[in-house]
């Protein structure tokens, strides 16, 4: 077990962020020849390792161990460059964080298990065939482009879920929108102000998205609208979230404001608006705060009038967070959430994750989204579409893991769906017949500077994976 946090320390040590994952794939790849296991590296970075199996489990069927090797890289430290630089992983009660980072253990933890199997010569186990794919968390990028062709391996395990004790069996499917409204610049002379909400408790989209947090970006438009509705507004800039797919823990915006009249007067209406979002979410959000800052006069470049209303509207307009409820299990079927939004005075950006567990549902959607931003004279244009992964009636890998897991633990675990994107669909694309479960320790507030990961929960989680590998089939 202590090999588990060894390599997981040392996968911290490199930068793996999305996108940035060479270092990596490279270390991966190397590590793999280093101790003469069999590798294969392609054109987008994708690893795959082979492992013969132990001596007695020749005769059982090869599993894949399967997780991704990018993280959301996120930092409260401005000076901290998470291309370049690893992370400062810490300990404490009984968790592993890094300081001032998101700690990536979505991923990461997932490389820690299946190394330290891999480098093992005790471990039972049949055939394995452990599959690292590139940019999950952007599109499932590297789980799109991989060849699976060589693979013998029709049991799954994938180890990307975030809650000890849970099978997960299905999952929502996914699509990226990307939309851009221009308008029209002028340059006027007017008391400046500068607005930063903080305080939001942000979060992952998928997995955290019925919690029913604020989200950053769509607040903060609420905010301004509220301002545009008793004084006159040209929008400058705004700015909220850094990764689509992460709910937006803050925002910022600057414009100016031509009848701001008293500004102690103005300062108090801002007061009162922030009073408004802390009652709108008492018992979700407890740390929301609205600060401004007024400049005096000056000439700056920045939206018309109409085109300032019309940025803020869209924003509006556009569904934001849970849209649709699965009828059947208490699960989000149908979500949108807006994760990067940018605007100067000539353009706005928004970057949406759609999400549904039903096809048409998702289909739906976009065609809603695309017809809004139509609407509002943008433009657009989707990427990143995965399929949802659909559950299988009939799966002896699944029996199996739930078997061992009530062998452990003297109760069932819970199995069900996920409203978050896994690769395991696109993988069941690849590869006919496939049986897959999804599986992982605890691990907190994903994809924030609050990120943790339960140290006793992934001991278990790593007796429960060799138990699965263990017990045999035949």
């Amino acid at each position: 077990m202590e090999k588990v946090f060894e390599f997981f320390k040392e996968i911290c040590k490199i930068p793996h962020g999305t996108y940035h994952i060479d270092a990596i794939s490279d270390y991966l790849a190397g590590w793999a020849k280093e101790r003469g296991l069999r590798c294969i590296q392609d054109d987008l970075k994708n690893v795959i390792i082979f492992k013969e199996a132990s001596a007695g489990y020749e005769n059982e069927p090869a599993v894949i161990l399967q997780g991704h090797m990018d993280m959301v890289a996120v930092s409260d430290d401005p000076s901290k460059d998470m291309e370049k630089e690893g992370l400062e992983v810490a300990q404490e009660d009984g968790y592993l964080y890094a300081k001032n980072t998101s700690l990536g253990g979505d991923d990461g933890i997932a490389l820690a298990y299946a190394l330290a199997i891999l480098d093992s010569d005790d471990i039972p186990h049949p055939a394995l065939e452990a599959v690292f794919t590139v940019n999950e968390e952007v599109g499932m990028d590297g789980a799109l482009g991989i060849d699976l062709s060589m693979l013998q391996g029709k049991r799954l395990l994938n180890i990307d879920s975030e809650e000890e004790g849970v099978i997960t069996v299905s999952c929502a499917g996914g699509i990226r929108l990307h939309a851009e409204l221009s308008g029209e610049t002028k340059k006027l002379t007017a008391p400046c102000v500068f607005l930063s909400l903080d305080g939001l408790l942000g979060g992952h989209s998928g997995t955290e998205i019925h919690k029913m947090r604020a989200n950053g970006a769509h607040l903060l438009a609420e905010i301004i609208s509220e301002i545009m509705d008793e004084y006159d507004v040209r929008l400058i800039s705004m700015a909220a979230g850094e990764k689509d797919n992460a709910i937006p823990a803050s925002g910022s915006a600057e414009f100016l404001i031509c009848d701001l009249g008293d500004p102690d007067e103005f300062m108090q209406y801002v007061e009162e608006i922030e009073s408004e979002c802390i009652a709108d979410y008492e018992g979700i959000e407890n740390g929301i705060s609205v600060t401004v800052g007024i400049q005096l006069p000056q000439e700056c470049s920045c939206l018309s009038e109409e085109d300032s209303e019309r940025f803020i509207d869209y924003i509006l307009e556009v569904p934001d967070g849970v849209v649709k409820m699965c009828n059947d299990i208490d699960m989000v079927q149908t979500s949108l959430n807006l994760g990067i939004l940018k605007c100067t005075p000539g353009l706005m950006s928004a970057d949406y994750a759609i999400r549904s567990s039903v096809s048409a549902d998702k289909k739906e959607l976009t065609e809603e989204v695309a017809e809004i931003t139509e609407d509002f004279e943008g433009k657009w244009e989707t990427f990143g579409d995965y399929p949802a992964w659909e559950y299988v009636k009939e799966s002896p890998f699944r029996d199996k893991a739930i078997a061992v897991y009530k062998a452990l633990y003297g109760e069932d675990p819970v199995v069900t769906g996920v409203h978050a994107g896994l690769e395991c669909g696109i993988l069941a694309e690849k590869i006919d017949g496939l049986e897959a479960i999804s599986i992982g320790p605890n691990i907190k507030e994903i994809h924030t500077t609050r990120e943790k990961l339960d140290i006793q929960s992934t001991i278990r989680t790593w007796d429960f994976i060799l138990g699965i590998l263990a017990k045999k089939e035949f």
